[in-house]
């Protein structure tokens, strides 16, 4: 009889002991993978106008998704790692330009974000250049006509009558030979200008009818 109530005394004994070491090494067991599977130091860098970098490492080696989109409520769009490993880098590609985002990490059937909220980042903004305007200012031309040429003044000089025009020759040479002995300078012009006159036929305009 007290042997029976040994015998069960020590399998209860036993079995709480085992009970205790289950839960320790499998509370070490699952409880260090799931730690070692939390994201950590989570890193946004290369923040462009369509494109983010995003950085995390582990304490053993996953393969993570990331998940993310406009709103906090709403991570609709996905992007996977291709391996596992334990320093990860993911590239978001094909973003809006002054866009707020916001994302979390799912790794296998846990999601991870930053405390209860997603993390965020903002996309850059599109630089917009200003292209100067050249103005081109007309270049005076020169016009060049003939009408503009001014015309010089011609003066003509008519000799004066002189006490000296008892001069009776009416040839130039001989006046000319006479200069100074009977005949005059004005006497000399007076030939000259009427020999002038004599040998040029007056032009006569007629007039042309408009067709």
């Amino acid at each position: 009889m007290k042997k029976e109530i040994i015998l069960k005394i020590a399998s209860i004994v036993i079995g709480t002991i085992m009970f205790i070491l289950l839960v320790y090494f499998g509370f070490r067991i699952f409880g260090s993978q799931a730690s070692d599977f939390q994201p950590r130091e989570v890193v946004i860098s290369n923040i462009n106008q369509n494109s983010v970098t995003i950085t995390w490492v582990t304490g053993a080696e996953t393969q993570g998704v990331i998940e993310y989109g406009t709103t906090p409520t709403a991570l609709n769009f996905f992007a996977p790692e291709s391996t596992k490993t334990k320093n990860h880098s993911v590239d978001l590609t094909l973003l809006s330009p002054s866009t707020t985002y916001y994302f979390q990490i799912r790794i296998n059937d846990r999601k991870y974000d930053n405390g209860g909220v997603p993390w965020t980042f903002t996309t850059k903004a599109v630089e917009r250049t200003t292209t100067p305007t050249v103005v081109q200012t007309p270049t005076p031309t020169l016009v060049q006509s003939s009408s503009l040429t001014p015309t010089p003044v011609q003066r003509l000089i008519v000799p004066t009558e002189s006490s000296s025009s008892a001069c009776d020759e009416t040839d130039c040479l001989k006046i000319k030979e006479k200069l100074g002995k009977g005949c005059t300078t004005q006497d000399y012009f007076k030939c000259v200008l009427k020999s002038t006159l004599t040998a040029t036929p007056t032009a006569t305009l007629t007039p042309t009818p408009t067709p």
